[in-house]
């Protein structure tokens, strides 16, 4: 009578395990499925984001604002998208979306000197000078060689009525858009 009981033991515990292998096998590739899905949604983010860089080289900016657009819909931190958003907006004419995109990536990425210097031309354009060379200042603070920083800076300087050469310490932070 032992062995049979001793024996249907065995084949339920082996039964147990073998169901929980399999659920965690399940586990494991529906883990798998996840990552593979996540991966093709980034390889197609920044596929869209070079197919948007091409357009906005040919000066085909409707096209790029549509494929940044779903590329930020595939890679939501994508801060070159947002940047690049911005800029073609700001060219556009669109200036207070520019300035809402620019910002945008400089909340993802606000170490990046590049980002504040567009967040400084976008501001120079419209006249906001005190503010654009706020934003060219945090720039050169973030990469003292931003040549374009420098260059910009100088222009906002020149445009507040600042003697070149001298300090000019009548700039603001930027005001959020």
């Amino acid at each position: 009578m032992r062995k049979p009981t001793l024996l249907m033991l065995i084949i339920c515990s082996l039964l147990i395990l073998s169901g929980c292998a399999s659920s965690q096998q399940k586990n494991s590739s529906e883990v798998n499925a996840l990552f593979k899905s996540k991966d093709s949604h980034l390889v197609q983010a920044k596929q869209l984001y070079q197919l948007g860089r091409e357009y906005y080289q040919k000066n085909e900016y409707a096209e790029a604002i549509n494929a940044y657009e779903k590329s930020i819909d595939l890679m939501p931190e994508n801060y070159d998208a947002y940047n690049n958003l911005g800029v073609i907006y700001s060219i556009l004419g669109e200036d207070e979306l520019g300035l809402h995109f620019i910002s945008e990536a400089i909340k993802l990425a606000p170490s990046l000197s590049y980002l504040h210097n567009n967040l400084g031309y976008a501001l120079l354009k419209q006249g906001r000078n005190s503010e654009a060379a706020g934003a060219f200042e945090r720039a050169l603070q973030l990469d003292p060689e931003n040549s374009h920083a420098r260059n910009n800076l100088r222009s906002a300087y020149k445009r507040m009525g600042c003697t070149p050469n001298e300090p000019c310490g009548q700039w603001q932070e930027p005001k959020q858009p």
